[in-house]
C-alpha cells in the first residue's frame, strides 16, 4: 500500500466519525427540544389546575365579609350618576314613595287596632323565638388563671365571658368574644348550652375595639357536632334607625345566655376612634360590655356589640353600641389571622370652611395615643396628616385604607402640616407601625 492511500483512508474515517457525531448532536437537540415542548405542555395543563386547587383551598380556609355602603358614600355616587342611572334612581324613588304610602296605611291600621292579651302573647312568642335562635349560637368562654395567695399557696380562678359563633371554614369554627376574655392567654375553653366543651385558640385580638376571634378546629371526631353549630349572620348597621327593635344576647345581664330587648333611641355618626371613625348607637337599655353583649336587629343579624369605650364613670343606664359595618374590614382580617396596623391617632377631616380659612386639606389630629407609633414619631395634636407612605390622606377613610395595606412592624413616612408662627409648614417623620 502506498503512503498516500493510507493517508486518504485515514482522512475518510475521520469524516465518517464527524458525521456520526453531528448526527448524534442533532438527535440530542431534537430530543431536548421535544422534552422542552413536552414540559411546557405539561406545565400549561397542570399549572391552571394546581392554581385552581390552591385558590379553592384558600377560599375554603378563609373568610370574606361583604362590605356595607354608608349613607355618605351613597350620596357621593348619586351626585356623579349618569342620565340613565338618574332615571333608574327616579323609578326607585317612586317605588320607595309607594312603599312609604303602604307603610303609613299599615301603621294607621295598627294604631287603630285594639290589641288583646292573645295578641301580646303572640308578639312575645315571636320575640322569644328570635332570641332563642340567636342564643343557640352563644357559647360560654372560660378563662382560667393561676395565682398564689399571701402564703404562696396555689390558687386557680376562672372568669366567664360570652362568645358568638359567626363564621366557619373547612377547618375551623370562628367565634367573636371580648378582648378581656383572652387577656394574658392564648387558649380558652368554650362551652355550649348543652354542656359540650372544646379548647379554642386565640386567632387574633384587637385591644383598640375590645374584640377577639376564637378558633375551634374542626376534626373528623367533632365535625358532626361542632361542624353543624348555628351561626349568626352579619347585618348592615348603617340601616339602623331610631325607634327600631334591638336584641341583646350573650351576657347583657352579666350572666351567660341572658337576653334583653331595647329600642334604638339615638344614633351618632362620625365619632372619632383610634385611626378611624365609627357610628355609635344608643338603645334605651343597659348591657354588660366586658362580659360580651352582642346586638342583633329584628331579622336576627349581628349589627354591633356593647362597648365600654365611651361610657362615663358611673353611667350604667344606657348601653353604648359599636356599629358593625364600620369594622367589617378589621374583623375580616382578624378571622383570617391578620393583624391590623396601628398608628394611634384620633382625628377628623378638615372641612371646606376650614380650608377657606387657610387650613390645608387632610386629617386634623385632635389626639395622639400615648406610647403609640405616632406618639413615638413626634406627631402632635394640631398637626394635619396629608400622606402616609405613598397614600394621600384627606379623610379618615383614606387613613383606614392606607393602614389596611400596611403591616405591623413596617416603617412608614408621615407627611404633616404643622402650624408655625405665620403659616403651616411641611414636616416629615417616620413611624414604625404597631399592631392593635
Amino acid at each position: 500500500m502506498r503512503e498516500d492511500e493510507f493517508i486518504t483512508q485515514h482522512i475518510a474515517e475521520k469524516k465518517q466519525k464527524r458525521k456520526k457525531l453531528m448526527a448524534l448532536a442533532g438527535k440530542a437537540v431534537l430530543a431536548g427540544a421535544g422534552f422542552a415542548l413536552g414540559a411546557a405542555a405539561v406545565t400549561c395543563v397542570t399549572c391552571p389546575i394546581l392554581a385552581k386547587k390552591w385558590r379553592q383551598n384558600t377560599e375554603k380556609n378563609s373568610v370574606q365579609i361583604e362590605r356595607d355602603e354608608s349613607r355618605s358614600e351613597g350620596e357621593s355616587r348619586e351626585q356623579l350618576s349618569s342620565p340613565a342611572e338618574a332615571e333608574s334612581n327616579s323609578e326607585e324613588a317612586n317605588g320607595v314613595a309607594e312603599n312609604q304610602n303602604i307603610r303609613e296605611q299599615v301603621e294607621q291600621v295598627i294604631e287603630n287596632r285594639d290589641y288583646t292579651l292573645s295578641d301580646i302573647r303572640q308578639m312575645a312568642g315571636t320575640l322569644r323565638k328570635q332570641a332563642d335562635s340567636a342564643d343557640a349560637a352563644v357559647v360560654s368562654v372560660t378563662h382560667e388563671q393561676a395565682a398564689r395567695d399571701w402564703f404562696n399557696n396555689a390558687l386557680e380562678s376562672s372568669e366567664n365571658y360570652s362568645g358568638l359563633a359567626v363564621a366557619k371554614t373547612e377547618n375551623e369554627l370562628l367565634f367573636l368574644t371580648t378582648s378581656a376574655a383572652v387577656e394574658g392567654t392564648d387558649s380558652v375553653t368554650v362551652t355550649i348550652a348543652r354542656g359540650d366543651k372544646a379548647t379554642a385558640s386565640v386567632k387574633m385580638r384587637d385591644h383598640a375595639y375590645g374584640l377577639a376571634v376564637l378558633s375551634v378546629p374542626l376534626t373528623e371526631e367533632n365535625r358532626d357536632s361542632w361542624g353543624k353549630f348555628p351561626l349568626v349572620p352579619f347585618g348592615n348597621s348603617y340601616r339602623l334607625k331610631r325607634g327600631e327593635l334591638l336584641f341583646f344576647v350573650g351576657s347583657p345581664l352579666g350572666m351567660i345566655h341572658s337576653v334583653k330587648y331595647g329600642i334604638l333611641s339615638n344614633v351618632q355618626t362620625s365619632v372619632s376612634v383610634v385611626d378611624g371613625y365609627a357610628t355609635i348607637y344608643f338603645p334605651d337599655v343597659s348591657a354588660d360590655a366586658q362580659s360580651g353583649s352582642w346586638v342583633l336587629n329584628a331579622d336576627g343579624e349581628l349589627v354591633g356589640w356593647v362597648t365600654g369605650l365611651f361610657s362615663e364613670s358611673g353611667d350604667n343606664n344606657t348601653a353604648t353600641v359599636m356599629g358593625l359595618s364600620d369594622f367589617k374590614p378589621a374583623i375580616e382580617r382578624m378571622m383570617n389571622g391578620k393583624e391590623t396596623a396601628l398608628l394611634g391617632i384620633y382625628g377628623k377631616q378638615v372641612g371646606s370652611a376650614q380650608r377657606d380659612q387657610g387650613m390645608p386639606a387632610g386629617v386634623y389630629i385632635s389626639r395622639v395615643e400615648q406610647n403609640a407609633p405616632a406618639y413615638a414619631a413626634g406627631v402632635q395634636p394640631g398637626d394635619i396628616l396629608i400622606s402616609l407612605g405613598d397614600s394621600k390622606i384627606e379623610t379618615m377613610r383614606d387613613l383606614e385604607a392606607a393602614l389596611e395595606k400596611s403591616a405591623k412592624g413596617e416603617s412608614v413616612r408621615l407627611t404633616l402640616m404643622r402650624n408655625g408662627r405665620e403659616k403651616y409648614e411641611t414636616i416629615s417623620v417616620t413611624a414604625t407601625l404597631a399592631g392593635r
